[in-house]
């Protein structure tokens, strides 16, 4: 499991300022853009002592000023992300396609800012970094903004609705990680009818992670009258959202593995607050019919790796936690075609050691399509 606590700030400050976006057809509409500072507050002095820094566009729920997300997208400036709200999109009926395409000109915004030399944001944003996210209506139009933008990498949906065109439909057009946070008591974009059927359409590798208790408003800083309510206090629904986005963000936005614990693993599979329903694409299974006779000092086993998926696959064979020499061939492996399997040996160089003594390795299969997802074998070797 991961050291890191995602649920807890960065090393930054976050700083905001409202800036304008312009749309393709010249119309402008305002955005807050939340980034990493010096101290905390509105204009405060940016911090770019690690940039370029990776980008989220968020989207806010229905008749939902950016406000009331603060604290979130705070946090996620705290930990090194440009992070641009649309204010777009609070009528009271929202065009919700053209809201979608607000969020891809909030993203189109910040790759001009970075080209322009003039702009504090210029060589600034990790343009080849971009993610997306939003609540309720936002996390719908998140959805079908990501199946028509091949510039975002990742998307992390809090109680995302359907929308109209509907993110049901064009949940299969995903072609990136997604991951529907949703909340089991949630009375306004109930799971069954929203979340999971989202889930449902789209294709690995996704995850439905189901904060137990957790209710529609309470991904929000404050409610409004017409909200629901829910079991699990605002505060903690707050902390596991800010955990959940944040790790999947570090995963697949900066490639950080030691995020995975928190987004695939142990550190979200044993959280009893949370129950997660996931799909990996990759699975990893000892091929024991080419396990090889044991040799002068080396043994070999086989491992079979499969792609679920439906892209193209190769994957970077890691080795971790062991403690004798080990070596995995090939490495990585060649492209494996969706349905296709490819068999690795891996070779474990065995010491002048006693009888009885043993060594633990966990060998996992890393896509290098996005790569963040993995499946995980472990290898035990005994000397007899």
């Amino acid at each position: 499991m991961s050291q890191l606590d995602y649920s807890v700030s960065g090393r930054f400050r976050a700083g905001r300022r409202r800036v304008s976006v312009r749309r393709a057809n010249g119309s402008t509409f305002n955005a807050q853009l939340y980034y990493p500072a010096t101290a905390t507050g509105e204009n405060t002095p940016y911090d770019g002592s690690e940039a370029p820094y990776p980008a989220i566009s968020f989207g806010h729920g229905f008749l939902q000023p950016p406000e009331r997300y603060r604290s979130t997208l705070e946090h996620l400036a705290t930990w090194g992300y440009w992070v641009i709200a649309t204010e777009s999109g609070q009528e009271l009926f929202p065009n919700h396609q053209r809201y979608s395409e607000d969020l891809r000109d909030c993203l189109t915004y910040l790759e001009q800012q970075n080209a322009e030399p003039t702009s504090i944001l210029y060589q600034q944003v990790a343009t080849d970094r971009f993610g997306i996210s939003g609540h309720s209506m936002g996390g719908g139009a998140s959805v079908l903004a990501t199946a028509s933008d091949a510039r975002i990498r990742a998307i992390a949906t809090l109680a995302a609705a359907d929308t109209n065109p509907s993110a049901i439909q064009q949940s299969p057009n995903i072609t990136v990680p997604h991951s529907l946070i949703s909340g089991s008591a949630d009375t306004i974009t109930p799971l069954a009818n929203h979340g999971q059927r989202m889930y449902n359409a789209g294709f690995a590798p996704k995850l439905l992670p189901v904060i137990q208790g957790g209710w529609h408003c309470g991904f929000q800083d404050s409610s409004i009258i017409g909200c629901d309510s829910g079991p699990m206090s605002r505060a903690t629904q707050l902390q596991i959202t800010r955990r959940l986005l944040t790790a999947f963000f570090e995963l697949y936005l900066r490639g950080d593995l030691r995020a995975w614990d928190d987004v695939w693993g142990a550190g979200v599979l044993g959280d009893p607050r949370i129950v997660l329903s996931a799909e990996s694409g990759i699975a990893v299974e000892p091929d024991f019919q080419r396990q090889i006779a044991f040799t002068p000092r080396i043994l070999t086993y086989g491992l079979a790796i499969a792609n679920l998926s439906r892209y193209p696959q190769r994957y970077q064979i890691l080795i971790e936690g062991n403690r004798w020499q080990t070596e995995a061939l090939p490495n990585p492996t060649p492209q494996v075609a969706p349905g296709g399997v490819v068999k690795v040996q891996v070779r474990v160089r065995v010491p002048r050691a006693r009888p009885g003594s043993s060594d633990l390795a966990q060998v996992s299969a890393l896509s290098l399509r996005d790569g963040g997802t993995r499946a995980i074998a472990r290898i035990q070797t005994v000397l007899r």
